[in-house]
C-alpha cells in the first residue's frame, strides 16, 4: 500500500504493525495445560479473541454488536476449556426422589430431600480440596424472566407461597448480588448452610440461580459433577427450561421416574427428556425409584419392568429391547441410606427398628434376620450396582468426552469467526477496490461531486480513507489465524 501523504502512511504501517502483534503475541494461561489437545484449541480461539477486541476492527455500532456476539460465545469456549465439567444430570418429575438417590451415591445425606415442588434450586455436588459451598444469584433480567414465567401459569402455589413467605422484602438483598462462598470443616454445619439456600421455608431460595457444594471426599474424579436438577413439570415454566438445557449438554443423564408411576404424565415427561437429547438416547439410564414402595418389590417390579420395557423400546426412546435392559434400573435409594447409616452406628433405636420392620415387610425377612441378610438387602436396592454403572460406562471415558464436547464447541467457534469476517470482508470489497486507485484519482472525483466542502472536510475524507484501508489490510492477516485454526 503506497500513501502520498507520508504521515498517513506511518500511521498506517504502525496500525498493521500492532494488529501483527496482537495475533502474534503467545497466549501463556496454565489453565489450559490439563490435555494438549484442549490447550491448542484455547490459544487458538484466544489470540482471535484479542483481535476481534481490538477497537481498531470496530468502528461501526454495527461490527462491535456481531462481534461482541461472537466473543461472548469464543469466551464461553475459554471458560469451558479452562473449567471442564463432566456432568451426570439427575432429572425427572417432581418429588421422584432425585435427591434421595443424590445422597446415595454420594453416601451422605447432603441433598435435601424435603424439597417440595416449589423448591427449584439447581444444586452441583463435585470433588474440592475442602467442603465448601457456594451460591449464586438472580441478576434482575432472570428474575424478570422468571417472574413473568410465574405469573402467567393457571397454577398459583408459586404466588401464594412467595407472598406467604413475604420474600419480596429480600428481593432487592440478593438480586444481582455477587457469588458468596464458604468453607465448612464440619459436613452437618455443610448440611445446614445447603438447606439454608434450598429449603421451600426460606424466602432467600427464591432468588438463588445455583448452589455448588464441593466435597473432600467426593468418590468421582475432579471434573465430575453430580447435577440435582429443577423437575421438568415445575410449575414455573422458567426453572423447567433450565432442566431441559442441562439435559441437552449433560454427559449422561438420570432420569427419575417412581417405580409404581408409569402412567400418561410420567410417560410424557421420559418422552421430553429422550427429544432433548437427540441423537444419544445412549445417554440417558432410566432410574425406576423407591421400589421399596410397591407391595411386593420383587415380584410386582418383574411385572412392571416388562411393562416399562413395552414402552422404552419404542421409536420415542431408545428404539432397542437391548438397551432398554441395560440402561433400565430398580432401585431403592432410601433404604439404602438406611442401610448405610445403620451400619455406622447413626440411628436411633426407633429409627433402626423402622429400617428393620420395612425390610421385613418389603424383602420377607424376620426381623431378628436383619443382620444376617443385611448384604442381601443392600444388594435389593441396587444402589452399588448403578454405582458401578456409572464408574464403567460413563465415568471411564469421562476425559474422551470432555474433549470431544470441546472439540464440537470449537467448531461452532470457528463457524461463528467465518462467518463474521466474510461478512466484514463483503462488506469492505468496494473500500477493498477503491483502495487500489491512484490517491490522485479518488481526490478528484471527490472534488467533481463534492466541490463546495471546505479543505478541511477534504483532510478528514482522507483520514477516513486511510483508516478503510487500514481495515482491509487487515484482513489477509485474520484469514491466516482462520487457516490456523483450521489446521
Amino acid at each position: 500500500m503506497e500513501f502520498k501523504n507520508k504521515d498517513i502512511e506511518r500511521q498506517y504501517l504502525e496500525k498493521v504493525e500492532h494488529i501483527k502483534n496482537l495475533i502474534d503475541a503467545p497466549v501463556e494461561d496454565t489453565k489450559y495445560l490439563w490435555d494438549m489437545t484442549v490447550e491448542n484449541y484455547a490459544k487458538k480461539i484466544a489470540q482471535v479473541d484479542r483481535v476481534l477486541s481490538d477497537k481498531i476492527l470496530n468502528d461501526k455500532a454495527d461490527d462491535k454488536k456481531k462481534d461482541f456476539d461472537v466473543r461472548n460465545e469464543l469466551k464461553s469456549f475459554l471458560s469451558r476449556c479452562a473449567s471442564p465439567e463432566f456432568q451426570i444430570a439427575l432429572v425427572g418429575t417432581i418429588k421422584a426422589g432425585k435427591s434421595t438417590l443424590i445422597n446415595a451415591l454420594l453416601n451422605y445425606e447432603l441433598a435435601s430431600t424435603r424439597v417440595t415442588p416449589e423448591t427449584a434450586a439447581l444444586t452441583k455436588f463435585k470433588h474440592a480440596d475442602e467442603n465448601s459451598v457456594t451460591i449464586s444469584f438472580y441478576t434482575s433480567a432472570d428474575w424478570d424472566e422468571l417472574w413473568k414465567s410465574a405469573t402467567s401459569t393457571t397454577n398459583s402455589v408459586f404466588i401464594k407461597d412467595y407472598k406467604k413467605l413475604n420474600a419480596d422484602v429480600e428481593k432487592n438483598k440478593w438480586l444481582n448480588h455477587a457469588e458468596e462462598s464458604k468453607t465448612f470443616p464440619d459436613l452437618a454445619e455443610l448440611k445446614t448452610e445447603i438447606e439454608k439456600w434450598t429449603s421451600s421455608t426460606s424466602p432467600s431460595h427464591y432468588f438463588v440461580k445455583e448452589v455448588v457444594v464441593g466435597l473432600k471426599d467426593f468418590d468421582l474424579p475432579e471434573g465430575v459433577v453430580l447435577i440435582d436438577t429443577p423437575g421438568l413439570n415445575d410449575v414455573v415454566e422458567f426453572r423447567s427450561n433450565i432442566t431441559r438445557d442441562y439435559i441437552k449438554r449433560a454427559n449422561a443423564v438420570l432420569a427419575c421416574v417412581k417405580a409404581d408411576k408409569l402412567e400418561g404424565n410420567v410417560l410424557k415427561t421420559l418422552y421430553q427428556i429422550f427429544v432433548n437429547v437427540f441423537k444419544n438416547p445412549e445417554k440417558v439410564y432410566v432410574i425406576a425409584t423407591q421400589i421399596d414402595t410397591l407391595n411386593d418389590p420383587k415380584e410386582d417390579w418383574a411385572d412392571q419392568e416388562i411393562e416399562w420395557t413395552k414402552y422404552l423400546e419404542e421409536d420415542q426412546c431408545y428404539k432397542n429391547s437391548e438397551v432398554v435392559k441395560n440402561n433400565l434400573i430398580p432401585v431403592s435409594a432410601y433404604l439404602y441410606t438406611g442401610l448405610q447409616q445403620y451400619r455406622d452406628n447413626q440411628l436411633d433405636k426407633k429409627a433402626i427398628t423402622k429400617l428393620k420392620m420395612l425390610s421385613s415387610l418389603k424383602l420377607g425377612y424376620d426381623l431378628d434376620e436383619f443382620d444376617e441378610h443385611f448384604q442381601d438387602i443392600e444388594e435389593f436396592t441396587n444402589i452399588k450396582f448403578l454405582y458401578g454403572k456409572l464408574q464403567t460406562e460413563i465415568v471411564s471415558k469421562y476425559k474422551t468426552d470432555l474433549i470431544d464436547g470441546i472439540k464440537k464447541h470449537y467448531e461452532r467457534c470457528q463457524e461463528n469467526i467465518q462467518k463474521v469476517l466474510g461478512e466484514k470482508k463483503k462488506a469492505q470489497q468496494g473500500i477493498i477496490n477503491d483502495s487500489q486507485l491512484d490517491v490522485d484519482e479518488i481526490r478528484r472525483k471527490r472534488e467533481e461531486k463534492l466541490a463546495e466542502l471546505q479543505e478541511v472536510q477534504n483532510d478528514k475524507r482522507e483520514l477516513s480513507e486511510f483508516v478503510r484501508q487500514l481495515q482491509a489490510a487487515t484482513e489477509k492477516r485474520i484469514e491466516e489465524v482462520v487457516k490456523a485454526i483450521k489446521s
